[in-house]
């Protein structure tokens, strides 16, 4: 919100320069990429990595089942479907912030767009 604000701010005082004002909108718009990023990766990366985590222990868990060690493949198993759990979870926490984030700055996006526009009308009047 402050560096919509900002912007703003920064569009009132270039308002006589139409390439700075679009300038301003367009770095805008990459701080607001930069800022969904990290939601994204969580996002991406938590399946991977829940999966990679799964993978990992079921290995043991096979080599404990051909002497019959069951105790030691039950829980070989349960680690390994934590870890997918983990993942799951970690992704789900991506996918929400990432929606949050992206609704808030669209907003923001579509306002300075706006207010970029009004000051171009402007210019043209002259």
């Amino acid at each position: 919100m402050t560096m919509s604000i900002d912007c703003i701010k920064e569009m009132a005082e270039n308002h006589e320069s139409q390439a700075k004002v679009r300038h301003l909108v367009d770095n805008y718009e990459i701080m607001t990429q930069r800022e969904v990023y990290p939601s994204n990766l969580l996002l991406k990366m938590g399946p991977m990595l829940g999966l990679m985590d799964t993978l990992i222990p079921m290995g043991p868990a096979l080599v404990e089942l051909s002497p019959g060690d069951i105790a030691s493949m039950a829980y070989n198993m349960q680690v390994a479907f934590a870890t997918t759990v983990v993942g799951l979870a970690s992704s789900a926490i991506g996918f929400i912030t990432k929606q949050f984030k992206q609704n808030w700055y669209a907003q923001d996006l579509a306002d300075l767009e706006y207010l970029s526009d009004l000051i171009e009308e402007c210019h043209e009047k002259k």
